[in-house]
């Protein structure tokens, strides 16, 4: 392989994954030209230069469920998709690979009428529209999970696994979780009900001498911030963690969404968690996620229509004060094996732009 085009956007959950696959494609192959297409106004662009890969947005945004908005962004999107044949005609990619999310969608599809050979990744138990609506018609499907709703060709079907980046990989088992750490992540954008669930028993945290690390999101960070300054100063609050490796070190539990990156770090850091699955997500996906951690017994759920009514603060210190209760949550993780994702993604990328 010589050029590949990854296509991602929206949120994190689509775009860490992508990121992953670009370090193993470079690893693997130290002269190859990886391109990035993905929306011009959501994170990825930022996540992505950051990283030193090559970045071309287009004006794309999410049109289901927008109503008449829907249709100024249907508009958008036959604009994206002749920019996405422009830069694919330009670029001269062996494959394109798209991770879900509206921002793969026009990408992928260009690539198949240009017949560039195609592929997508589904991070997700039950997969998103756009991928519902390419998997019929790119080259190869690799899925995080076994397809028990039977909606990709199960030619196509690959189960690689959700990749991650390799520098969660370098972190250590826990041995010892009675630092009372506690990681509060509300997702690459955070989540207000989070925020303000946490902020709401902050006394009673601060109180149980409950260390915090709060991610907030951009939109959430400046009233949170104000309420920790007043409340509790020595907690560490962020609009986001650049230095997620960092984070995991430091926590004997996480507070956290269930956004399929985030299940997919989880495994490989081992870290005990306190799940809200967002309840507005297609089908209910992160609830179905979360399961696959409650039911190894590394995780608990907790549903976000019920956080205003348990008792929060009781849930968090009663587990941080049984560091044998987080230290059985953390090994059974081991029953989920290595995660080889981003290594079988390429290497089945390589099979596929050598076929004739």
């Amino acid at each position: 392989m010589q050029k590949v085009v990854l296509a991602t956007g929206g949120t994190g959950g689509h775009i860490f994954p992508a990121l992953a696959v670009a370090d193993e494609l470079k690893a693997r192959f130290p002269e190859i030209d990886i391109l990035f297409i993905g929306g011009k106004f959501g994170p990825e662009k930022k996540l992505v230069s950051s990283k030193g890969y090559k970045f071309l947005g287009l004006p794309i945004k999410g049109v289901i469920g927008r109503g008449l908005k829907g249709i100024g962004q249907g508009i958008l999107l036959i604009g994206s998709m002749v920019k996405s044949i422009f830069y694919l005609g330009r670029f001269k990619p062996d494959v394109v690979l798209g991770f879900g999310s509206y921002a793969a969608f026009t990408p992928v599809l260009a690539a198949k009428l240009l017949r560039i050979k195609t592929a997508i990744h589904e991070q997700n138990i039950f997969p998103g529209v756009t991928n519902r609506l390419l998997g019929k018609r790119v080259d190869r499907v690799f899925l995080s999970f076994v397809d028990e709703f039977h909606l990709f060709p199960s030619e196509k079907v690959i189960i690689t696994g959700n990749p991650v980046q390799k520098k969660f990989f370098k972190i250590k088992p826990k041995e010892n979780f009675s630092s009372r750490n506690l990681l509060v992540v509300g997702g690459s954008q955070g989540a207000t009900v989070i925020n303000k669930a946490i902020v709401n028993c902050l006394k009673e945290l601060k109180s149980a001498k409950i260390n915090i690390w709060h991610q907030t999101g951009e939109k959430d960070f400046e009233w949170v911030k104000k309420v920790y300054d007043k409340i509790y100063p020595k907690a560490k609050v962020e609009p986001f963690i650049e230095d997620m490796p960092q984070a995991y070190e430091f926590a004997d539990l996480v507070l956290c969404r269930a956004g399929a990156s985030t299940i997919a770090e989880l495994i490989v850091v081992k870290r005990p968690s306190i799940l809200v699955p967002y309840p507005y997500a297609t089908h209910d996906h992160q609830l179905k996620n979360a399961r696959v951690l409650e039911k190894q017994g590394a995780g608990m759920i907790l549903m976000q229509p019920y956080l205003g009514e348990i008792n929060l603060s009781a849930i968090i210190t009663d587990l941080l004060d049984s560091p044998h209760k987080l230290r059985q949550m953390a090994n059974a993780y081991q029953s989920f094996g290595y995660n080889r994702a981003s290594e079988n993604i390429v290497m089945e990328l390589e099979k596929l732009v050598n076929e004739n």
